[in-house]
């Protein structure tokens, strides 16, 4: 079953996919295909003019524990396929993560793809409680920061 709090604007999605500590799950609801992905900022950035985050996809039962890095995402835009993953780059995971992200840049998300946060916040991890934070995907502290990208 997938989550219900669900992000409903595209540049709150963008801001929440790139929080650094995002959990979530995308689905069309046209094939009923979804695929959950966990996006992660290093603790400190190399480049800070650059920033990356590392896209990691759930694969097994574990919610916890089982997801497999797939690529990198340098400053929100230009994503590239980790090497050293498991996975080609041509994986129906992870194609439908550069669509998404390409979606969310010209922001034209079809009505049918839904992006489900999973209660905690993007940027920090918290569980999120109040229902603002609850549909923003991010606390209110974390959401006054600003991203960087």
């Amino acid at each position: 079953m997938l989550p219900t709090n669900c992000v409903p604007v595209m540049h709150e999605i963008r801001s929440f996919v790139l929080a650094g500590k995002s959990l979530f799950t995308v689905a069309n609801m046209a094939t009923g295909k979804h695929f959950t992905f966990k996006v992660e900022a290093p603790d400190e950035q190399a480049k800070p003019q650059d920033p990356v985050v590392f896209v990691k996809v759930l694969d097994g039962p574990d919610n916890y524990r089982d997801y497999q890095m797939i690529g990198m995402l340098f400053s929100g835009k230009n994503y590239v396929h980790w090497n050293k993953s498991k996975f080609n780059r041509d994986c129906p995971s992870e194609v439908a993560f550069v669509w998404l992200m390409a979606r969310l840049i010209k922001g034209d998300l079809p009505d049918c793809v839904k992006v489900f946060h999973h209660g905690y916040c993007g940027r920090c991890g918290h569980l999120l409680t109040e229902p603002d934070s609850i549909q923003r995907g991010l606390g209110p502290v974390c959401a006054s920061k600003g991203l960087g990208f």
